[in-house]
């Protein structure tokens, strides 16, 4: 056996610990950080703990963000609760955990839907788009057709039951 499989080198460590990484997926605490600022702030235990507030101080903020804008019309919500989970899972790992079971419930559901037959699929895209019109009606019913929208688009708006 060659010498160099029985002692590692520091490059066959890296590369070892890179597949492991890429295998399993990158987790807080396992993969190096890529960022030397980052480092240096967990390196002090005074400014870690700052860090650490910071962060679950934006996610948290973002996540309360997206309770507010959840019942607007437009994906307000779900981006934003997604972005903060990520923010969090980025410093504490009940948050990673919690976002890698969101992860595997959109793969499921994604993966469920491409199994579905095409009728199925369009039957679905139908009723999606249902009910966004229908979402886009009822905040025009409720708020007006805005003005600031241009005069062709404005007029069939306006034209539509309720909204003249």
């Amino acid at each position: 056996m060659p010498s160099s499989a029985a002692s590692p080198t520091p490059e066959t460590d890296d590369r070892q610990q890179s597949l492991r990484s890429q295998r399993s997926g990158p987790r807080s605490d396992d993969v190096e950080d890529r960022w030397a600022w980052r480092a240096r702030v967990k390196r002090n235990p005074a400014t870690r703990r700052v860090y650490r507030f910071a962060v679950g101080l934006v996610g948290t903020l973002l996540i309360l963000a997206a309770i507010a804008t959840g019942w607007l019309p437009g994906p307000g919500g779900i981006p934003l609760a997604l972005a903060g989970l990520a923010v969090l899972a980025s410093e504490f790992t009940w948050a990673e955990r919690l976002l890698d079971r969101v992860k595997d419930a959109l793969r499921s559901a994604s993966d469920w839907t491409r199994r579905q037959p095409g009728w199925v699929q369009r039957l679905g895209a139908g009723l999606t788009l249902v009910l966004v019109l229908a979402g886009v009606y009822l905040y025009l019913l409720a708020l007006g057709v805005p003005g600031w929208l241009p005069d062709g688009v404005q007029a069939p708006l306006q034209s539509l039951p309720g909204l003249g």
